[in-house]
């Protein structure tokens, strides 16, 4: 009797787990039926017979700038400050100082050389961690704080805040943390012309991200599946992966209706042309059909008005797209030698620098993308000498686009190879045949760079750098550049009037990017300057190319795929390329006309 009990007790057991097991099987096999019935429903290829592309069936879902904001205190200003103490932004701040353990801070605070500010930032799509990025700095709209010029600010945090019932903002993640010096908007303001330009101001890479921000791909309705999301991530990889031991694509299927983009290092300067690649790859194609289909785009590229996107596609096929391409660079039209040249750039051949640095020359709707597509090619002896070579151009934007290209290429070049002086800017001296120029930098990074090395300033005159450093130079052959105190003995050194003398002065005795930068601009509009001012004179995106023959309409063509937006101030501080358009307008250069605007 005891053993059928036993059989019967197995028997039961092993039923039970059975059924138990049943339903958790069944609803697996039921979602990879839901997969497979969806990639089988899904269309891989368009109705004309062609592959659909990443960008048919998927959309970037977070390609906007966020804004972060914070409150902080400046200070080393001239008794400009003041201590708004019954403002929010002071409460804020004097909460985290003590949260903080700072000692007397009621004193600090109250002390005329400091005042409370708003810190906004934008993180642009891609920002990696431990990218940097400028701040904006505005005096509160209600404070007694007169100037914020000389100020620094102390370390602050950037987060997203919310505003509920117009209380205090909510705050959210630190994403950020930024310090430095202000650089006043009007470097010639004063407290009787343009006040406000005093009350706000930047800090040029002042804050630093503390994590990624990557791109989303959100898939198009119809094509939400874990297997053609899981599918074109695969397809995403295969073109997109950096080798660090093993090879680490850059897309990650999250949900059956998102993937997460990582920015390529290659592309880290240009996001927004790295986005045209990867919608230009195919979704799935065997390797008959992309053959077939590289010949086809071959034809599409000699013809202008399909140029540009057939070289997006070859771009994303690879390597198998570079002879392709090649052809592009035989063509008699700079249309189609463009598109082909730069397309081979960022895929890493070697062939055209030369085509490149031409039309950089000649053809400002183009300019931007060739000097990126130089400062991609950083292991090709022809870019660098191209880019040398237009150092010494005459157009100003041009050689400072160059100067920036080779820097981004290989910032040791031994052209443009500067120094960090004081620990508080880069400062280059290039020496060029062409006509001297200074250029400084008002986005990105605090940079001084000298177009020929022995400038010298027009005597008599007399130039501020900052609330307490004064620049004499009255007494013929010698400038006395003098640091005032209010304790203590003054400090100074004598030199000469050569610009870059001055310059050294002025960071020894303390000086800072903003003291220099407003000392320069004071001597250009004394005009003792004796050659050009620029501030961040780089070619613009988005010019409109005239094709040659034909009506207007005919030859106005874009030279990429979207008309620029409308941006704020603060977000043109950090574009999605080095060579994005000019925070401050135009240059003095700017020759513009209805259609096109060149700058040379």
């Amino acid at each position: 009797m005891q053993r059928p009990f036993i059989f019967a007790v197995i028997f039961t057991v092993l039923l039970s787990a059975i059924l138990l097991s049943v339903p958790t099987a069944c609803s697996h096999l039921k979602a990879n039926n839901k997969d497979e019935l969806s990639s089988e429903k899904f269309k891989w290829n368009l109705e004309n017979g062609k592959p659909m592309l990443v960008g048919d069936c998927t959309t970037i879902g977070n390609y906007v700038p966020i804004q972060v904001q914070g409150f902080g205190l400046v200070k080393n200003l001239a008794g400009t400050g003041a201590d708004d103490i019954n403002s929010m932004e002071r409460k804020i701040v004097y909460d985290e100082m003590t949260r903080l353990g700072v000692g007397d801070t009621r004193s600090i605070m109250a002390d005329p050389s400091t005042a409370v500010v708003n810190v906004l930032g934008y993180l642009r799509p891609g920002i990696r961690e431990g990218d940097l990025f400028d701040v904006e700095v505005r005096l509160p709209p209600e404070t007694e704080a007169k100037s914020l010029r000389g100020g620094w600010l102390m370390t602050a945090k950037l987060y997203e805040t919310a505003y509920v019932g117009g209380s205090q903002p909510l705050q959210g993640k630190t994403k950020a943390f930024v310090e430095g010096p202000i650089m006043i908007d009007d470097p010639l303001a004063t407290e009787t012309k343009n006040p406000v330009g005093l009350k706000q101001g930047i800090i040029l890479s002042g804050a630093r991200m503390l994590e990624s921000r990557p791109i989303i791909v959100n898939m198009k309705s119809g094509a939400e599946s874990a297997f053609i999301t899981d599918r074109i991530a695969k397809e995403i990889n295969h073109r997109f992966y950096i080798s660090t031991g093993q090879k680490k694509g850059m897309a990650t299927a999250k949900t059956d209706s998102m993937i997460v983009l990582d920015v390529h290092p290659h592309y880290a300067n240009d996001v927004a042309r790295y986005l045209k690649v990867v919608q230009s790859i195919a979704c799935y194609e065997n390797t008959t059909k992309r053959m077939k289909r590289i010949e086809e785009l071959k034809e599409k590229l000699m013809i202008p008005g399909k140029s540009q996107n057939a070289a997006f596609q070859l771009e994303a096929v690879g390597k198998e797209g570079i002879p392709a391409l090649r052809e592009g660079l035989k063509s008699k039209d700079v249309e189609v030698q463009f598109y082909a040249a730069v397309s081979l750039a960022y895929l890493g051949d070697n062939t055209p620098a030369k085509v490149l640095t031409k039309i950089s020359m000649s053809e400002p709707a183009f300019r931007v993308y060739t000097l990126n597509a130089l400062s991609v090619m950083r292991n090709d002896i022809e870019a660098e000498t191209g880019l040398q070579e237009l150092l010494h151009v005459p157009s100003a934007e041009t050689r400072y686009g160059a100067f920036r290209a080779l820097r981004n290429r290989n910032p040791y070049d031994r052209t443009i190879r500067g120094e960090n002086l004081g620990s508080q800017f880069s400062y280059h001296g290039i020496n060029t045949p062409g006509n001297p120029m200074i250029h400084l930098s008002k986005s990105k990074r605090p940079e001084v760079v000298m177009f020929g090395t022995d400038i010298r300033l027009r005597q008599p005159f007399m130039l501020d750098a900052g609330p307490s450093i004064l620049v004499n130079g009255q007494q013929p052959g010698q400038v006395v550049v003098k640091k005032l105190v209010l304790s203590g003995v003054d400090q100074q050194r004598v030199v000469s009037n050569g610009v870059d003398e001055i310059i050294r002065a002025v960071v020894e005795l303390g000086g800072t990017y903003p003291d220099v930068y407003q000392m320069l601009h004071q001597a250009s509009q004394a005009g003792v300057l004796p050659c050009r001012l620029e501030v961040d004179c780089l070619p613009e995106p988005n010019r409109i190319y005239r094709r040659p023959g034909g009506n207007d309409e005919e030859k106005e063509q874009k030279t990429e795929a979207e008309p620029p937006k409308k941006k704020t101030a603060l977000e043109r501080m950090n574009p999605k390329t080095w060579f994005e358009e000019n925070p401050g307008g135009k240059s003095t250069d700017y020759e513009g006309t209805t259609n096109t605007s060149v700058r040379e």
